[in-house]
């Protein structure tokens, strides 16, 4: 068997308590790559200290236009913002994904991974904060012409651990039927590096040893993407984050020996999306 793995922390850079959280789970744990919400004040420096104490870990762009305030002055973003300068938020977005003017989403995704690259460290892949790129064709185009311009990997964007009715409840019925064709094509024809399976499922209820065992132990042959979300709470991000103490269930369980057996005991190989999808 030839199963590689690429177990990525979303979030990166949302506190600095996060940030820490992720460290932790890629030096103790199974974690490989992280993806950086790089708008957010302080995302930055943690960068710059992750780097520093976890030189091993990959990073990439948490591309994020729900949370928090755009990098790109609100004059040449307007469609993006509300009243206070802020992005909308998600259920806005995804209900009504026209009113965000795709040129302007350019501007900022192209300014946030800007930002990013300031770190002066390589730029591993792209995916995005709540799966913006299945709100619309127009979104997930963008995503992928950024990857083919700064040469990185992009998240597949089916997930293959969640029914499709279940994805109903969540994204357009269009876009679940794009995302599993016309959008894999397309990493395909452009060879933009992606794995072949992408797990979504080790999230909220999801989040126990049990299962992630059981995901490790199933894992098919190529490469898959376990995404996760560990870290330590604070009070910052009780205030401002409904999915808070549960990321130190995730840490503890991404560090626990049993998934370090589990990979062992199943030659399962770790990878970033550059040493295991081709780049």
């Amino acid at each position: 068997m030839n199963r590689k793995l690429i177990v990525n922390a979303d979030d990166y850079g949302r506190t600095p308590s996060v940030s820490r959280g992720i460290c932790d789970a890629h030096l103790n744990g199974i974690v490989t790559t992280t993806t950086v919400m790089i708008n957010l004040p302080g995302a930055l420096q943690d960068v710059r200290r992750g780097i520093e104490c976890a030189p091993a870990l990959a990073f990439g762009v948490h591309l994020n236009l729900t949370c928090g305030k755009p990098l790109t002055p609100p004059d040449r973003v307007p469609t993006l913002i509300d009243a206070n300068g802020c992005f909308h938020g998600k259920n806005q977005i995804f209900n009504n994904p026209e009113m965000l003017n795709l040129t302007e989403v350019k501007v900022e995704c192209k300014a946030q991974i800007e930002r990013f690259l300031q770190t002066e460290t390589e730029l591993d892949h792209l995916d995005s904060h709540h799966h913006l790129g299945l709100a619309s064709t127009g979104i997930w185009n963008l995503l992928t012409e950024l990857a083919i311009e700064y040469d990185c990997g992009i998240r597949t964007p089916f997930p293959n651990d969640i029914l499709e009715d279940d994805l109903l409840d969540l994204y357009p019925a269009s876009m679940i039927n794009f995302s599993k064709t016309q959008a894999k094509e397309q990493l395909e024809t452009f060879a933009i590096p992606h794995p072949d399976y992408f797990y979504a499922t080790f999230f909220g209820d999801g989040a126990v040893l049990d299962h992630l065992i059981k995901l490790l132990q199933e894992l098919p042959d190529g490469v898959s993407e376990i995404m996760c979300h560990p870290g330590y709470s604070d009070e910052s991000l009780e205030q401002t984050s409904g999915y808070n103490r549960i990321r130190e269930q995730e840490l503890a369980i991404l560090t626990d020996q049993s998934a370090l057996t589990a990979i062992a005991s199943g030659n399962i190989e770790l990878h970033t999306y550059r040493t295991g999808c081709g780049k």
